[in-house]
């Protein structure tokens, strides 16, 4: 039982993240509730309350969401993002899940080494990476290309790393069950390993998917074609035109916004097991 100290204790921060949180929501509950209004309304809100209460329901509520539906190419964008998005989940599940699953599981020489070098290579910045794997795609002549774009991110260290912790955990005894049912490691890796870790898989492909939603630079490197570009590089693109109305451009920031806060709505449990479980796990 709390003492009336600790519960008075724990009131006061409960009280503290509370105001910091609201704090932290005044620009969101502002840009949603100006992504409704005309320039006009807007400007003449500004210095008042009414900048955080949208308009009332009428005819026009909607009109600069469908302006940046029907008169730009953002649900192309928006499209783009999530076919490359769902490519690179599944590829980056199943080729770090085997590298992770053979440093967790399999003896081979210089096992630790190569680990080491993973848990170095998470603290290389990515701008170093990227310039060599632009120099590579544009070698192979991938530049302007989905392949070129998906290649260089499907191997992460973060990844591997997490997969790893997570099957080190794993016991020995239900593989070699597996084996008299005449069932190899790629078999048993994709039948056994990895619906039982569903929270990992699940902290994996979130993380490429907020990658993939949230990368700018390296989509405007690779790809040069509008029929390829990503949401990130679309916001620019529509925001920058000195057509667009600040109504508009609140209208597709929180057309961007939204699915990274249903993501972490939907499965901040899953990703905060995910990475505090492979704090203790040891090899």
């Amino acid at each position: 039982m709390f003492t009336k100290k600790q519960r008075r204790i724990n009131w006061i921060l409960v009280a503290v993240l509370l105001v910091l949180s609201i704090f932290f929501l005044f620009p969101v509950i502002w840009m949603l509730a100006n992504s409704f209004k005309p320039d006009a309304d807007i400007t003449a809100d500004m210095n008042s309350i009414a900048a955080f209460i949208p308009p009332a329901l009428n005819g026009n509520f909607l009109d600069n969401y469908v302006s940046i539906i029907t008169d730009t190419s953002f649900l192309r964008y928006m499209g783009n993002t999530l076919l490359y998005a769902a490519i690179l989940i599944v590829l980056s599940i199943i080729v770090n899940g085997l590298a992770g699953y053979a440093l967790a599981k399999i003896k081979f020489p210089f096992r630790d080494q190569w680990l080491m070098i993973i848990i170095m290579l998470l603290i290389v910045p990515t701008e170093t990476v990227i310039t060599i794997h632009f120099l590579i795609i544009a070698k192979a002549g991938l530049l302007n290309t989905i392949v070129g774009y998906i290649l260089p991110l499907i191997v992460n260290p973060f990844n591997i790393f997490l997969f790893r912790q997570v099957f080190v955990s794993l016991p020995d005894d239900v593989y070699e069950a597996a084996q008299l049912d005449f069932c190899g490691p790629v078999k048993y890796f994709f039948t056994m390993v990895l619906p039982m870790s569903k929270t990992v898989v699940a902290t994996v492909s979130v993380f490429t998917f907020l990658n993939v939603w949230n990368d700018y630079l390296w989509p405007s490197l690779v790809f040069t074609s509008s029929d390829l570009l990503t949401a990130q590089i679309g916001l620019n693109s529509i925001t920058s035109n000195e057509n667009t109305t600040m109504g508009q451009t609140l209208a597709v920031i929180t057309l961007v916004t939204i699915p990274v806060i249903i993501i972490y709505s939907l499965f901040s449990k899953q990703i905060v097991e995910g990475v505090t479980s492979t704090g203790s796990k040891e090899g």
